[in-house]
Parts: structure tokens; C-alpha cells; sequence
């Protein structure tokens, strides 16, 4: 078959699997029942205030402004009102249980009024979490269609962690029509007495605890396969021999600095045309592994002979190095990266201990370190992402792909580690 013709019909294949995929989905949920088109007449989207009690009880409360002429209609004929603006009807309401709704006019404002119990649940410490946002079904996601949706904290409290997309002021967590409100927002709070490291801190184990075992499951289990091919590549490195004949050691570094700054420059440049921001989570910060890549060229021949204790710790000071970089230019979501680093940084002292080392033991270890750090970060992508149907492909997929990524930039550092534990033999032999 002509490639042309392989190319075609696989490229079919794929948009009728990704259409199946988007016809599949269902309706987005909303937040706001009475919002956007929910009332006749509206002239603005409306808003959605969440004020949550000290029990965990919430009391929500649409507002949704109307035309003069409507508001007259609805003013004189109250079974109009609660006809038309009885927002029960909405199927894919993130509100699926039967609540009393009161609905009335104030000052041109349809408000629809209701309480929701238990939306909240203790924590770690005084800290607790607002779960009632997740989303069960991997595939549902929620359509924020209104002006603004404010949730309170009660008084006293403070809102102690930064859910993706929304404002922070004290007690109160807020999304405007242009933010996306994820299908598994948490939002947690604590006394606003408490210090902020420790309200911090507290957040963190509270939503750690809440995600946490799903994610090392599903990580575990997708990673496995990608983690023991990658042990495998490691194990190769250390005895294939292929490229060692062309590079020298200077070769090697000069190549490891041009790959590395060239990935650190190029992401940077594709993250500004991409989002507009130059390092933006996803592709910006991934620069810092190009410069970690570069720093373990630059720093590999610096300071003389190196021992196996040398080696390990360049490889692990770049590394932690790297993860700093990314947190100061990503945020914590970029550290999901961090493992992928780690593994491919294992490859220098993998290629060190198996060129110096007689007992294959030392390499294999280094090996099973770096498949390890690859289900890490199968375990860190676990706590963003919840694949289901055709998405347990897909994040098989990027799974293999920074497998694949781990190994091809790992090779040329195992063979900077062999190389420079040949130099060391051969000083030890001059001596």
C-alpha cells in the first residue's frame, strides 16, 4: 500500500475515533441552573453566590437580572415567575437532588434561592475541604455560564488553597465568565487565625489524602508497562555501544549544552506563540529541563576525576536544581515534570557504574531508579487527570511518549557517564 494511502486512511481512523470521543461526551454540567438563557428576558448571564456554614451546609443564591418590561410581567403575575425561572428542569444541574428553591423578584433581579447540605467535610487539622464539585464521571465537565461565581467560606475562615481558575480574597474563591472551573475542584479553608504555612500545609495533606490514593492506583498501574520497557533501555544503555566511537567526552558536553539550550530557548518560543505567555505551565517551564539537560553538560568535566559519589551527586543536584526552576517558572502543576527528569538524570551514574563497576548489580539499580521516577510521574499526572474511555489510550500514550523521550535523552548521558568513568580508570592506572 502506497504510503500516501496508509497516511490517508489513518488519519481517518483517528478524527472518527476523536469524533466518537466528542460525541460521546455528555452535556457539560452547569453551575448556575438559572443563568445565561435560564430566564426569559435576562439582559446579563446573572451570578451564583456558594455561602458555606460552619456545619458544611451551603446556602446558594442565583442572581439574574431582567428587562424592565419582564420584570413588570413577573411582578404582577407570581405563577409566571416560579413557571418560567424554575430552573428544576435542568438536567445536567450540578445540583441532582430535589431542594426547595424560593424564587422572587428584588429590584429587577430574578433570585432564586436554595440550600445544599453537606458540601463540605473535616480535614486535616481545623482545615476543611469543599468536595462537592468533583465531578464522578471523568468525562463530565462543567460549563461556567455565568458572570461570576463567588464561593464563601463562613466567617472566621479563609479560603487556604488556589483551585485552578479562580480568584483568592480572604474567605471567598471566585470565577468570572472567562475562567474554567475544573470538573475536580477542591477548595479548602481553615481559621483565618491560623499561620499561613500552616494553613498551607494543612491544605495540601487535606487534598493529598482526598486524591491521593486513586492517583498512586491509576499511576501505578498505568506505568508499569512504560516503566519496566524503560528499565530495559536502561539496562541497554550501559552496554550498547553504539555512538561511542563518534564523541569524544568534549563532544558529548558540547552536544548535551547545544540540545539543552536549544529545547530551554525553542519551548520558550513555542509557549509565547502557543498561550501567550512565555512560560506558560505545560510547555514555558518544561525549559527548565532543557537547562538542567545543559547543566549536566557544563558540569560533568568540571572539578577533575570524578567518583562514583560525584557523579551521583551532580546528577541529583542538577535534578532537584531542575524542580526548583520549574516550580519558580510553572507553579507546582509543572513539578509534574520533575520525575521525567529524574529518570532521565539516572542515566549518567547508570552509564558511570556499569562501565567501572564489574557486578551488574549498581547499574541495574540505577535502572530500576530511573522506571521508578517514570510511575512517580504516572502518580503526579494521576492527581490532574482521571482518564476514562478513550483517554486510557491517550495517557498511555504520553506515558510511552516521555518513556520514550526519558530514553533518547538518557542514552548520550550514559554514555558522558561511561566515558568519564573510562577517563577515571585510566588516571587511576597512570598513577
Amino acid at each position: 500500500m502506497p504510503r500516501s494511502r496508509f497516511a490517508a486512511i489513518a488519519l481517518c481512523c483517528l478524527i472518527a475515533l476523536a469524533s466518537a470521543a466528542v460525541a460521546g461526551a455528555p452535556p457539560p454540567t452547569t453551575l448556575c441552573g438559572s443563568c445565561a438563557d435560564g430566564v426569559p428576558g435576562a439582559t446579563e448571564p446573572g451570578t451564583l453566590d456558594v455561602y458555606v456554614d460552619a456545619d458544611g451546609d451551603s446556602r446558594w443564591i442565583e442572581r439574574v437580572p431582567v428587562n424592565d418590561s419582564t420584570a413588570v410581567r413577573y411582578r404582577e403575575n407570581a405563577t409566571a415567575l416560579e413557571r418560567e425561572v424554575d430552573p428544576t428542569g435542568t438536567y445536567y444541574h450540578v445540583i441532582d437532588e430535589d431542594v426547595d428553591r424560593a424564587i422572587a423578584l428584588e429590584n429587577g433581579t430574578v433570585t432564586v434561592t436554595y440550600a445544599v447540605e453537606n458540601v463540605s467535610r473535616p480535614g486535616v487539622r481545623d482545615t476543611r475541604v469543599i468536595d462537592y464539585f468533583v465531578l464522578e464521571n471523568p468525562r463530565d465537565r462543567y460549563w461556567l455560564e455565568a458572570d461570576r461565581v463567588t464561593i464563601h467560606s463562613p466567617e472566621g475562615t479563609v479560603v487556604t488553597n488556589d483551585p485552578p481558575g479562580a480568584g483568592v480574597d480572604g474567605n471567598t474563591a471566585t470565577w468570572t465568565g472567562e475562567s474554567e472551573f475544573g470538573d475536580r475542584t477542591y477548595i479548602t479553608y481553615g481559621s483565618s487565625n491560623a499561620s499561613a504555612l500552616v494553613a498551607t500545609a494543612s491544605a495540601s495533606a487535606t487534598i493529598g489524602l482526598e486524591i491521593g490514593p486513586a492517583a498512586l492506583e491509576q499511576g501505578v498501574r498505568a506505568g508499569l508497562v512504560p516503566g519496566a520497557l524503560l528499565a530495559v533501555a536502561g539496562i541497554a544503555a550501559g552496554r550498547v555501544d553504539w555512538g561511542r566511537d563518534a564523541f569524544d567526552l568534549a563532544a558529548l558536553e558540547r552536544l548535551l549544552v547545544g540540545v539543552g539550550a536549544t529545547g530551554a530557548v525553542g519551548l520558550v518560543v513555542v509557549s509565547t506563540a502557543a498561550t501567550g505567555r512565555p512560560f506558560n505551565p505545560v510547555l514555558g517551564a518544561l525549559s527548565a529541563l532543557g537547562v538542567g539537560y545543559a547543566a549536566l553538560g557544563l558540569g560533568v568535566r568540571r572539578g577533575g576525576r570524578r567518583s562514583t559519589r560525584d557523579v551521583i551527586g551532580l546528577a541529583a543536584l542538577v535534578a532537584l536544581s531542575t524542580g526548583a526552576l520549574l516550580w519558580l517558572l510553572g507553579g507546582p502543576a509543572s513539578l509534574t515534570a520533575l520525575p521525567f527528569g529524574l529518570a532521565a538524570a539516572c542515566f549518567l551514574p547508570l552509564g558511570y557504574t556499569a562501565e567501572r563497576h564489574s557486578s551488574g548489580i549498581v547499574p541495574l539499580a540505577f535502572a530500576a531508579c530511573a522506571a521508578i521516577f517514570l510511575i512517580g510521574g504516572a502518580v503526579a499526572l494521576s492527581l490532574f487527570v482521571t482518564p476514562a474511555g478513550l483517554g486510557v489510550f491517550v495517557f498511555w500514550f504520553v506515558l510511552g511518549g516521555w518513556a520514550a523521550i526519558v530514553a533518547v535523552f538518557g542514552y548520550p548521558l550514559a554514555l558522558v557517564g561511561r566515558l568519564v568513568a573510562t577517563d577515571a580508570d585510566s588516571a587511576d592506572g597512570a598513577v
